[in-house]
């Protein structure tokens, strides 16, 4: 089994100098697999190291590489409700509805973090691109969506925004949270 590698460590500790000096004199491959086939870019995203994605992005690493458990940069984002990590790896075209093995998308991980912010924004960008259902109607391996995993969660705030922001499974809901 593959472990973290002194790349991956730099990008997790959002060190640039460090991640150029192994990538560019060191000779370290930008996509080596670590502890779980976590990326440099996993880690990076974990940490919200936006200069770092940038970079690594910009050396070749694929934006929707999958881990272990099948989770991409994005969903690392999201689970660490990371806006700006978020924001970029969805401007550099990762996909939103990737799903993990468990069947989850990065929505369905911010949600269940109680990570407003983040919520906020995949409700923008899917609304923006007319998928506002697509992405509120999804379902994890356990046939849940994102407003189920808010409201088991008690995260009133997401609740109340995927209502407001026009989540259907959240406009039946009589009360958010008592």
């Amino acid at each position: 089994m593959p472990t973290d590698t002194e790349l991956h460590k730099a990008a997790h500790n959002g060190d640039l100098a460090k991640c150029k000096e192994l990538i560019e004199g060191g000779g370290a491959e930008v996509n080596e697999p670590g502890a779980s086939d976590r990326r440099a870019l996993h880690r990076a995203a974990g940490g919200n190291h936006v200069a770092v994605i940038e970079y690594l992005l910009s050396k070749g690493a694929p934006v929707d590489q999958a881990d272990k458990s099948g989770r991409t940069a994005l969903h690392w984002a999201a689970i660490s409700g990371h806006l700006e990590a978020t924001q970029l790896l969805l401007d550099k075209g990762s996909a939103m509805m990737a799903k993990t093995g468990s069947g989850s998308t990065a929505f369905h991980l911010a949600a269940e973090g109680g990570r407003v912010d983040v919520v906020r924004l995949f409700m923008e960008r899917a609304t923006a691109a007319a998928s506002l259902d697509a992405l509120c109607n999804e379902k994890d391996s356990n046939a849940k969506g994102a407003f189920d995993l808010a409201a088991e969660g008690k995260h009133q705030a997401v609740c109340k925004l995927l209502k407001e922001m026009g989540d259907p499974n959240a406009q039946s809901a009589a009360c958010v949270i008592s």
